[in-house]
């Protein structure tokens, strides 16, 4: 139980690491891939009035980030319980050693 929590952490840790560099750098997405920017002299590559290359950037680093924040806090409070409920359970082995 104990090895396996930790291999839970340990790729929770990656997992999450992965995905917080994915959303905080995604404006570069338009840098690996121009044709994503679309033209604006041609009326493309436009979102509410903004180019997309700096508005998805923007959202994606606020709203996505406060997304996963959210969803991360979640996973890792249940990881947290997980991790309580195995120490009080190796405690309660413990005392029983000790009678």
């Amino acid at each position: 139980m104990k090895e396996s929590l930790y291999k839970k952490e340990l790729l929770l840790t990656v997992v999450f690491f992965v995905v917080l560099l994915f959303f905080g750098h995604f404006a570069q997405i338009f840098v690996l891939f121009p044709g994503l920017q679309g033209d604006p002299v041609a009326g493309t590559g436009m979102m509410w009035g903004f180019p997309v290359h700096y508005i998805i950037p923007v959202l994606m680093g606020w709203f996505g980030l406060l997304a996963v924040t959210i969803v991360m806090a979640l996973v890792l409070n249940k990881f947290d319980d997980d991790m309580e409920e195995l120490a009080e359970s190796l405690e309660g082995k413990g005392s029983n050693k000790n009678k």
